[in-house]
């Protein structure tokens, strides 16, 4: 069977998406420590910064995309990395930081290298379809926001 190529435009808005999960799941918590102690959304924020890592490594292979990328996008993707294969070595402190001070940046320049004329509208289109579908109200609006 063969694999269809995934358009880059699938994984700007799976990153977008990572983000605003990210925020939510984290809001409650005013520390590393509290956001550890709790599991579900510890768990969830790694595997969503595994996904932005993920997305960004693919984008990079476009040439495009690269071009008008800063060049910190290869740091997410070594950190991707680190948490992938670091399991119990994953640095508290360097997540909160990651997810205080740099997922604001990502989404900043996300949507900078946007107009350079990379058209989201369909995959955050049916990106709006899926989340419909699942009642999930906010990330719906987040994303009507992209268009």
């Amino acid at each position: 069977m063969s694999k269809k190529k995934r358009d880059i435009e699938l994984f700007i808005v799976d990153t977008f998406v990572s983000i605003q999960k990210i925020k939510g799941y984290v809001a409650p918590f005013h520390n590393p420590n509290d956001l550890l102690h709790s599991s579900l959304h510890w768990d969830a924020t790694i595997r969503q910064l595994e996904i932005i890592g993920e997305a960004l490594n693919k984008l990079l292979e476009d040439e495009k995309f690269k071009a008008n990328s800063p060049e910190y996008f290869r740091k997410i993707v070594n950190f991707r990395n680190n948490i992938v294969h670091g399991y119990f070595g994953i640095d508290l402190d360097e997540v909160w930081n990651v997810i205080t001070v740099h997922l604001d940046i990502l989404e900043n320049d996300m949507k900078k290298i946007l107009k350079n004329n990379i058209d989201i509208k369909d995959a955050v289109e049916s990106e709006i379809q899926e989340y419909t579908k699942l009642a999930d109200e906010t990330m719906v609006k987040y994303l009507v926001s992209l268009k």
